[in-house]
């Protein structure tokens, strides 16, 4: 098992942008410490958050390190309106 983070730029311009590039990362990174960079982001679809969190869940099952940094105000909105804290990510738990 590596120790190094790998590192995916999530690039979401609109609410129906593809996924597949973060799916595909999700599946090459199964051993690794992984972060998610939101800093493009201008809103987070219902079905990324539900692959965000399934994915945290499963790395954090598995002892590995799962991060999503640069939470813009736009993605911060987004969680709100989807029932999350705006600062769900940022919690000690789950950095």
């Amino acid at each position: 098992m590596s120790t190094e983070t790998q590192k995916h730029n999530l690039d979401l311009p609109n609410a129906f942008a593809d996924l597949d590039p973060l799916i595909a990362f999700f599946g090459a990174s199964r051993d690794k410490a992984v972060e998610i960079d939101c800093s493009t982001v201008t809103v987070m679809p219902s079905r990324c958050l539900q692959l965000l969190l399934g994915a945290e869940q499963q790395w954090r099952s598995e002892g590995l390190g799962f991060s999503v940094t640069n939470i813009n105000e736009g993605c911060r909105k987004s969680l709100t309106l989807l029932g999350l804290e705006p600062n769900r990510f940022e919690d000690e738990e789950t950095v």
